[in-house]
């Protein structure tokens, strides 16, 4: 089955609008008001987000059904994320020297995988649309919302060619895990244990 991409329906839907506006039957503001809501960073993250997960919803109905719950995911994948954390989707591609950041975290760790650092020069530094403190929540389809660090670095490292991530920005939550690592590896070394 091809993946869904919905980019080109999007596109349609503004030239019929358009059609809409030269036929004057809906007053020009309104319609320019939707073109723009289309063409819209959000709308794109929302499409984004509602093709990664319709591509990675296994479910034997038809698809319509699918389509439904790939809808009520993407829904409550933006419901649950803080603030301006809206779930993005960003390609990097792979290269010898990999994809230029580190992660931190994992469930054996009680947190998220988080990128820790964009690595200068590399291809997340090069590509810019990833940041440190954003939570990895999926690479090539592959969800690590719950995975141990270990199966996470094992995706990254074993994909090839244009690898796509899901992410959402949340410093806050990557700051305290932060700390808390710190108070951690502080009450060892305060203990005598080697680090």
């Amino acid at each position: 089955m091809a993946p869904l991409t919905l980019e080109r329906d999007i596109r349609r839907a503004i030239e019929l609008m358009e059609k809409l506006e030269q036929s004057g039957e809906i007053p020009a503001t309104k319609l320019e008001a939707m073109k723009n809501v289309l063409k819209s960073d959000f709308c794109r993250a929302v499409r984004e987000v509602y093709e990664q997960v319709h591509e990675t919803v296994d479910i034997n109905h038809p698809a319509e059904i699918r389509a439904e719950a790939a809808a009520k995911a993407t829904v409550a994948a933006f419901a649950a994320s803080e603030g301006h954390a809206h779930p993005r989707v960003i390609e990097l591609p792979k290269t010898e020297e990999g994809l230029g950041f580190n992660v931190m975290g994992g469930k054996e760790q009680a947190s998220p995988i988080y990128i820790s650092r964009i690595i200068p020069g590399g291809a997340a530094h090069k590509d810019g649309n990833l940041r440190r403190g954003d939570q990895l929540l999926s690479v090539n389809g592959h969800s690590v919302e719950k995975a141990s660090h270990e199966i996470a670095v094992d995706l990254l490292k074993n994909a090839s060619g244009k690898v796509r991530l899901v992410v959402k920005y949340t410093p806050k939550v990557l700051e305290e895990m932060e700390s808390r690592f710190e108070r951690q590896k502080a009450s060892r070394r305060g203990r005598g244990i080697p680090q």
